[in-house]
């Protein structure tokens, strides 16, 4: 017996479809369709459904799939986190912005030193005294632009 001649056949070849198609998209969607497809080939070969039978099981299967998937995808709002996070990778400066640190050596000139960290970082700003507690506000090339914390 040819496996196409039946309508099983059909339905594992349209289940193995879905697959090919989930793995290119990389949605899951698809994935959870395949499987409707490949449950309703197996009851349709085990007891040899009707055509309308096949695809009210079909319909339920793609129902339950979607409301799957819809609970099982990846929430959005973790990728924009993800995202956010990822802007800074290669800049290690950036994530100095907004911290606070007393200052090294007075900012005398425009130029001073704080300490952030395991590392010394020239920073410019109003003259302030040694001690003084800074809050780093941009960055300029590889110096830190600080202005006096409240």
């Amino acid at each position: 017996m040819d496996i196409l001649s039946h309508p099983a056949g059909w339905w594992l070849a349209f289940g193995i479809f879905l697959i090919i198609v989930e793995m290119l998209s990389g949605t899951f969607f698809f994935l959870f369709l395949g499987v409707g497809a490949l449950l309703v080939s197996l009851l349709t070969w085990m007891l040899d459904l009707g055509g309308l039978t096949q695809g009210v099981l079909f319909g339920a299967a793609a129902l339950v799939a979607a409301g799957a998937w819809y609970r099982l995808r990846p929430n959005p709002d973790d990728r924009i986190e993800q995202l956010a996070g990822a802007k800074d990778l290669n800049n290690r400066l950036a994530r100095f912005v907004g911290r606070e640190a007393d200052l090294v050596e007075p900012l005398h000139g425009g130029e001073g030193r704080i300490r952030l960290d395991d590392s010394y970082w020239t920073v410019t700003g109003a003259d302030l005294p040694t001690g003084a507690r800074v809050r780093v506000v941009a960055i300029e090339g590889m110096k830190l632009r600080v202005e006096a914390a409240a």
